[in-house]
């Protein structure tokens, strides 16, 4: 279970320390935006779905233990304005194998959003946990996030995902 955690806290779905928001440009044009958060998939819920083949064992922990394409991890996870922090929102993902039999070497396709007091945000990509950190794009957002672009950088850390938020103007 600990590797599920590890999985979770890998991806995406998101977030660290606290919120930075660096607004540049004119009154009429809003700037780029960087927002980070802490995802404290530690404290998250999560399902495992082992689609066929299923693993010989239940187990992460175990070296016998296969993943295969179309394994899907889904994971909730309060969002933190830092590490043992205030809760400001949600992080809901959906991580599918779509290449590998290990955590060592599989690819996987995941999606998230991402819901804060003021709107939400939308990512998506592919990306290999076996990284400490990956990069997926940023494909839209509600309230004070609509018509978001950007990216989403995800960076495994000792109590989660330390995830940062590159908005586009």
């Amino acid at each position: 279970m600990k590797r599920l955690v590890l999985l979770a806290a890998a991806v995406a779905a998101a977030i660290a320390a606290s919120v930075a928001v660096a607004p540049t440009g004119g009154a009429q044009t809003p700037g780029p935006r960087t927002l980070t958060f802490l995802d404290d998939t530690n404290h998250g819920t999560q399902a495992f779905v082992d689609s066929a083949p299923k693993s010989p064992v239940r187990n992460p922990q175990s070296g016998r233990f296969r993943l295969s394409p179309g394994d899907t991890l889904y994971v909730r996870s309060p969002i933190l304005d830092g590490e043992g922090g205030k809760r400001i929102g949600t992080a809901y993902s959906q991580f599918t194998v779509v290449k590998g039999n290990n955590f060592a070497n599989a690819v996987f396709r995941g999606h998230g959003a991402f819901r804060l007091p003021d709107g939400q945000l939308l990512a998506d990509g592919v990306f290999r946990i076996a990284n400490a950190t990956n990069t997926v794009a940023v494909l839209g957002g509600t309230g004070a996030y609509e018509g978001a672009r950007g990216s989403l950088t995800f960076t495994e850390v000792e109590h989660g995902s330390q995830d940062t938020f590159h908005l586009l103007p």
